[in-house]
């Protein structure tokens, strides 16, 4: 299977299923965990899928794979009074999920437009570097990088970016994952869409880094 394919495989068996099966299936041997829902390694995960309940469930809006990255973006329910925005990233190794980070808030994750509902068939490698540039170079040393970004496109104005930690691109899309600051510490999720090499459209989520992790392997 590919690394999307294994990805959508484990999100449906685990949080709609509530298979513990997948986990035998398709992680570890070894499993790092940076979430702060479950403790570290394959039986943390598995201790968290046996909490599941029927209340818990998934909702997959979109899939980016890049080489052994994975970045899931949906709704999760039954985690918090409200429905919960997961933006998971995943690592791939010889047919298994070795490695997982994720990020999540309450609201609700746009639509995507006929244009961003799947990723396009354009140049990955430009669309990467023209992203990796505007984050780099704008958003976190500052510079004036304004002819990389169409005007009309919104972004996390009251953000301030310090670190890039992961960047995903599939077509025309480009996912960042970064380190950040909006009165505490956060994780910035972004995604953005290019065209005619300039990012046109984003959308994306900033949520807290978490005071208290159940393992030793941080948020990042």
């Amino acid at each position: 299977m590919s690394t999307e394919d294994i990805v959508v495989a484990a999100t449906e068996r685990l949080f709609n299923r509530r298979d513990l099966s997948a986990v035998d299936d398709l992680f570890g041997p070894v499993y790092v965990q940076h979430s702060a829902l479950a403790p570290d390694g394959v039986d943390g995960l598995r201790g968290l899928v046996s909490q599941l309940t029927e209340a818990n469930g998934y909702e997959l809006r979109r899939v980016l794979a890049d080489g052994d990255l994975a970045v899931t973006e949906g709704v999760f329910t039954g985690f918090a009074p409200v429905p919960l925005v997961g933006y998971d990233v995943w690592r791939v190794s010889e047919g298994r999920i070795v490695e997982h980070w994720d990020a999540l808030g309450p609201g609700a994750v746009p639509a995507p437009s006929a244009s961003s509902a799947v990723a396009a068939d354009t140049d990955r490698e430009a669309n990467r570097a023209l992203v990796t540039s505007w984050v780099r170079d704008a958003l976190i040393d500052g510079g004036d990088a304004s002819d990389a970004i169409a005007p009309d496109v919104e972004r996390f104005e009251d953000v301030t970016y310090s670190a890039l930690h992961t960047v995903i691109a599939a077509g025309d899309l480009v996912y960042t994952r970064s380190e950040g600051a909006a009165d505490v510490p956060v994780i910035v999720n972004d995604v953005w869409r290019v065209a005619d090499g300039r990012i046109v459209e984003h959308w994306g989520l900033v949520a807290p880094v978490p005071a208290n992790l159940p393992h030793g392997n941080g948020s990042f």
